[in-house]
């Protein structure tokens, strides 16, 4: 067996964290938001932003395969070239199988049980469901897959530099958001930005995100090559 294999092999027995658990919770938050819907009827359609916490969880579990599974790996003698090359392929496999999920659940709900009988929009939303389903399914992938890989790169960077380390990079992230937002608001940028991106389509949006994330990933293997356990 080639040794990436091994890899995404190894993850495939974490069924609970990679696959059930984000159902679960994702399930939990609709079947709430049901009952809710259909406990105080409304005239107008109900959207949700409960959709988000899968797309949160992705984030989650890509922390978690560096702080966890890891060091586990290397306990193996896996190399870590295999070990990213593996934890990258079972990513976008479980990114691309759960785009397709909520892309048929969205379409159930859009034009087969319309709202579920109760005029509940949770998969269904709108501006993300705008497009066909190549169109759908790609914009919900790039979305995890960039915040998967944000996930795995700050991972990466607390097994590199420890807590020193992420205390440093986070304090030098909100400076640097603080500093754009000063800069933006004092020059007037944020009425063209805002304009900007409402001219963008959901696709377009999502394709600014690819090279974004190859960009990270990139950063994230460096950082990894030199990760201590």
């Amino acid at each position: 067996m080639h040794p990436v294999q091994g890899v995404v092999k190894m993850y495939m027995r974490e069924k609970m964290g990679w696959i059930l658990l984000p159902w679960i919770i994702l399930g939990s938050s609709f079947f709430i938001n049901l009952l809710i819907a259909a406990l105080i009827p409304m005239d107008d359609k109900i959207t949700t932003g409960g959709l988000a916490s899968i797309f949160v969880y992705m984030g989650v579990i890509g922390i978690l395969s560096m702080s966890q599974t890891f060091p586990f790996a290397l306990g193996l003698s896996v190399r870590r070239k295999d070990f990213f090359a593996g934890t990258m392929l079972m990513a976008l496999l479980i990114c691309l199988c759960t785009s397709i999920v909520l892309y048929l659940l969205s379409y159930i709900e859009g034009f087969g049980l319309v709202g579920w009988g109760v005029e509940l929009y949770f998969f269904h939303l709108p501006y993300l469901s705008a497009g066909n389903a190549a169109e759908q399914i790609f914009v919900s992938f790039s979305i995890m897959t960039s915040i998967f890989v944000t996930g795995f790169t700050i991972g990466c960077v607390f097994r590199r530099f420890g807590k020193a380390g992420m205390t440093i990079f986070s304090i030098g992230g909100i400076a640097a958001v603080t500093l754009f937002s000063y800069l933006a608001s004092y020059l007037g940028w944020w009425v063209s930005i805002v304009n900007y991106l409402a001219d963008q389509t959901a696709v377009q949006l999502a394709c600014v995100l690819l090279p974004i994330s190859v960009c990270l990933g990139f950063i994230a293997y460096l950082l990894l090559r030199r990760a201590t356990v």
